[in-house]
């Protein structure tokens, strides 16, 4: 796994939406909502899968990990997606194997390893932003 702020260009046209994140019972279907809102039209739905899976594990880790998550940041541009969250935690997020079947943790930065073009973390006011990066077709 990567784990080290990488870089890729951001998407030139490239259209967005913000949604702010709180600590309040259903926000994560929230995120996923305006995440599979934004992607309306792209032909392929596993692509639309994979964001929302990938937005559900960022912002589940915002707030089980920070507790006071910022926003959650969706870019859209020619063949590529970004998604970006940010919260209060200056921690960096920190992969880890998952074990086995049962275990309940581990698998959110394993998955977006998996599945992002690139990923990384920046610092973000007392916090920081985790994002990554998506093939569109």
């Amino acid at each position: 796994m990567t784990g080290t702020p990488l870089r890729c260009a951001r998407p030139a046209r490239a259209r967005a939406r913000r949604l702010p994140l709180r600590a309040a019972p259903g926000i994560v279907a929230e995120a996923r909502s305006v995440t599979a809102d934004f992607l309306a039209g792209v032909p392929d739905p596993l692509v639309i899968a994979d964001a929302v899976l990938l937005v559900s594990e960022l912002v589940g880790n915002a707030l089980r990990h920070a507790g006071e998550p910022g926003s959650l940041l969706l870019v859209r541009g020619p063949g590529r997606m970004r998604i970006e969250v940010s919260d209060s935690s200056p921690r960096p997020p920190l992969p880890r194997p998952p074990h086995g079947p049962d275990e309940r943790g581990g698998l959110g930065l394993y998955l977006l390893d998996r599945l992002a073009l690139c990923w990384g973390w920046r610092p973000w006011g007392r916090g920081k932003t985790v994002w990554c990066e998506l093939g569109l077709p």
